[in-house]
């Protein structure tokens, strides 16, 4: 076992999560009802705790490789003590591996004025090298939560080689994907999405393109779908270099009694804008993980 040192950014749909603190673009009530509202941000909230858990996973995972999967690793670039991690076969050469990231009673960390705390493990069976076309990174949970609300599902993660750009692609499924928020709401997810990497010299600029859909059935008992209508592009955090943001993109949620709803995306520097448009009218938000609104179901 192995202490890691941990300065996980939020990651970048984070910046999708909606908290109804800011101001509507027209002063006519009723507009959007508070109904759509809430299952918009409901939604972007389920998306941004995923995109979280890929964040950990993909930085947990990428220094094991550097360092050939050793149990002496060490992140250079992370300041915190906070989870631990196991590798059933700590070396370079056998496969697959399944890595334990245990966060205990309590693991938090505190970003841009945000706070998330994580509890429980994130398990991942390791197919190949991160490289290697094909391989994959399957996770699970056991008894996971984000600041109390508890994450299930499966998450696999396959290496798609590279387009016609010669652009990575990755292709990220998520099946039986629950999200329980308390005793008496919870949210299905099923999803399908690529992520297209367009590497530059510098890290630092490189850009991540999103397409595909979701679908699932929200705290209401009511089905949705959610479609990717302009790719998400996301970028890195200039403060914080391991941290993604969304800077453009649109996303149509459709639910099955009240029609479509858009999701517009404004990412600038660490922090992300969400507006959310119907019939006209819209509303701006900005995101915090350690503060969940809903009117309709808590």
């Amino acid at each position: 076992m192995k202490t890691k040192n941990v300065l996980m950014g939020l990651m970048v749909f984070a910046s999708a999560a909606l908290i109804f603190t800011s101001s509507c673009a027209k002063e006519e009530e009723g507009s959007i009802s508070a109904s759509d509202l809430s299952l918009a941000q409901d939604e972007t909230y389920v998306d941004a705790l995923y995109e979280e858990v890929d964040n950990l996973v993909s930085d947990e995972l990428a220094s094991l490789d550097v360092s050939a999967y050793s149990a002496d690793a060490k992140k250079s670039f992370s300041d915190d003590v906070c989870y631990t991690v196991t590798v059933d076969h700590p070396d370079s050469t056998f496969f697959p591996k399944v890595v334990t990231m245990d966060f205990g009673d309590g693991c938090a960390v505190v970003f841009n004025g945000d706070t998330i705390v994580r509890t429980g493990q994130i398990i991942v069976t390791v197919t190949d090298r991160w490289f290697v076309e094909g391989s994959q990174h399957i996770v699970t949970f056991n008894d996971f939560y984000m600041n109390g609300i508890k994450i299930e599902g499966t998450r696999t993660r396959t290496n798609l080689g590279v387009n016609e750009q010669n652009h990575l692609e990755l292709g990220i499924e998520l099946e039986n994907g629950k999200i329980i928020f308390n005793d008496t709401a919870s949210m299905t997810r099923q999803a399908s999405h690529v992520r297209e990497i367009i590497r530059t010299f510098n890290p630092q600029s490189d850009t991540i393109l999103v397409t595909g859909s979701a679908s699932g059935v929200n705290v209401l008992g009511q089905s949705y779908t959610r479609e990717i209508l302009e790719p998400l592009v996301m970028v890195h955090c200039a403060q914080y270099r391991w941290r993604w943001v969304i800077a453009d993109g649109m996303v149509e949620l459709t639910n099955s009694e009240t029609g479509s709803t858009t999701i517009d995306y404004n990412g600038s520097g660490c922090d992300g804008e969400v507006i959310v448009s119907k019939n006209g009218y819209r509303h701006n938000y900005d995101f915090k993980f350690n503060k969940r609104f809903n009117k309709i179901r808590n």
